[in-house]
């Protein structure tokens, strides 16, 4: 699923409302495939269903552990070499990104701030351009629970 790939059924209808609303894709998988549990249930063994509603939810909360792609991070990345990491993290993923001024407060050392918001799939990408382009750069990721305005969701 982290690819877009699917077994067919409902699968595939909970991945397309998971990519439109940015929403976490075990919710849709749990509502649509609960439904239809619902209804078997109703018309046929009631004590059946209730046992595929457990193990459902199960496999919904695994899905959700599994696909992160709705899970944003703030990247707050303090670094000598702004334009060089700037330019690194443009060519290989598609963020807008922020560049504040900065300065140490124990080395008094002037710096530039890196401030962007990646999904946790773009994670590991940002680790290795840092570690590429400035090992010495001071990166703090803290999870965002929520954007207001453009961010492009697939890069």
């Amino acid at each position: 699923m982290k690819w877009g790939a699917s077994t067919g059924g409902m699968d595939i209808v909970a991945m397309v409302l998971s990519r439109l609303n940015d929403k976490p894709l075990g919710t849709y998988f749990l509502t649509l495939n609960g439904v239809i549990i619902l209804m078997a249930g109703v018309l046929y063994e009631p004590e059946n269903a209730l046992y595929t509603l457990l193990t459902l939810y199960v496999t919904t909360r695994v899905i959700d552990a599994l696909h992160t792609r709705h899970e944003k991070l703030t990247a707050m990345i303090v670094t000598h070499k702004a334009n060089e990491l700037q330019q690194a993290i443009h060519n290989k993923m598609v963020r807008g990104i922020t560049i504040l001024p900065a300065k140490g407060a124990y080395s008094g050392e002037d710096k530039n701030m890196l401030y962007l918001v990646i999904t946790r799939y773009e994670l590991y990408d940002l680790e290795q351009i840092i570690a590429d382009v400035d090992p010495n750069a001071f990166a703090n990721i803290v999870q965002t629970t929520g954007i207001f305005g453009f961010f492009r969701r697939e890069a």
